[in-house]
């Protein structure tokens, strides 16, 4: 009787692999709806930490929990993306921010005024990895802010309520500006070597609270200031005046030196003929009677009148002698 050979260990291996995959397979084949409704759930728990959706103007920073930690090089831009359930993608802002704070400050004098300051920034996308693993996501609360607030102590600390409250507004925004963006550049240095991490736009003070009494002095001193300029101008005004007037009595005294030297006797009496003659021509003239001295204008009569033909028809007559 022949008897079967003893298999071999790779034999007896693949074939307790065989029947392995038999048992498994007809296991899942037995709960194949339990499996289908288990996948269901756990999708639709995972999916929040797998699928990540980066919006417009936004980058995202990978976080590997397995693979070395935050990928510093690699800026992953908007769209969607998929990453394993373990690992974190952070989202940072990447357009033009804006923030607002109060902030009290001391004046040369040792004023305590509030300003409440606005300022303007947006990250550098290619380096917003290393701002993540030195900084981390609230790097505004943690650099931006204390900056802003301290380098604007510094520069009103060297001005007077008045030159902040009014004609050196323009001058200490911008030196505000440069002395937060000289400290946001200098003092970020990770591996020894400094990197730019943000574009700082602007400063600017949107509004400013005095104590009440210095508030109400510094209005009392510019409205004495522009009654000042108005008084001056007041003055001004008056020598115009009487430079105008001057000037014009010059003129008529000159007028009058031309006049009555160009005007002889015999020139002003044939003007005045002329204006007698004229006269005499109006509708509404009756009889002109001008006295007639040596030097004298004639009688002129408007011989052309009814009126004057009738008044002079019944003029009374001198009384004749009767025989």
């Amino acid at each position: 009787m022949d008897e079967t050979p003893p298999l071999s260990f790779l034999s007896r291996a693949k074939e307790a692999l065989r029947q392995g995959f038999r048992h498994l397979r007809a296991q899942l084949h037995a709960y194949r709806f339990e499996l289908v409704i288990f996948a269901l759930v756990a999708t639709f728990f995972l999916f929040p930490f797998v699928y990540h959706t980066i919006p417009a103007g936004h980058v995202g920073v990978l976080w590997k929990r397995f693979s070395g930690g935050t990928v510093t090089d690699e800026v992953f831009p908007e769209g969607y993306r998929l990453t394993f359930p373990w690992d974190i993608l952070y989202i940072y802002d990447t357009r033009l921010q804006k923030m607002e704070r109060d902030v009290d400050v001391l004046t040369s004098d040792g004023l305590q005024i509030t300003l409440n300051l606005v300022w303007r920034y947006h990250l550098i996308p290619e380096n917003v990895p290393t701002l993540h693993k030195f900084i981390g996501p609230d790097y505004a609360e943690r650099m931006i802010t204390p900056t802003v607030g301290a380098r604007a102590r510094d520069i009103i600390a060297i001005y007077q309520p008045d030159e902040v409250y009014t004609e050196r507004r323009l001058k200490i925004q911008n030196q505000i500006l440069e002395s937060v963006r000289y400290e946001l550049d200098d003092n970020f240095n990770p591996h020894g070597k400094k990197v730019k991490w943000l574009v700082f736009e602007d400063v600017l003070i949107k509004g400013m609270v005095l104590p009440r009494g210095v508030q109400e002095a510094i209005v009392r001193k510019n409205a004495m200031f522009h009654q000042m300029e108005e008084y001056t101008f007041r003055v001004q005004r008056e020598h115009k005046e009487a430079e105008r007037k001057r000037i014009e009595a010059l003129g008529i005294r000159n007028f009058q030196e031309i006049v009555s030297n160009g005007m002889s006797e015999s020139y002003l009496r044939w003007r005045g003929i002329e204006a007698t003659l004229e006269l005499a021509k109006s509708p509404n003239a009756k009889v002109v009677v001008v006295g007639n001295p040596k030097n004298g204008l004639p009688l002129i009569l408007n011989t052309d009148s009814k009126d004057v033909a009738e008044s002079t028809a019944k003029a009374p007559q001198p009384a004749q002698k009767k025989p």
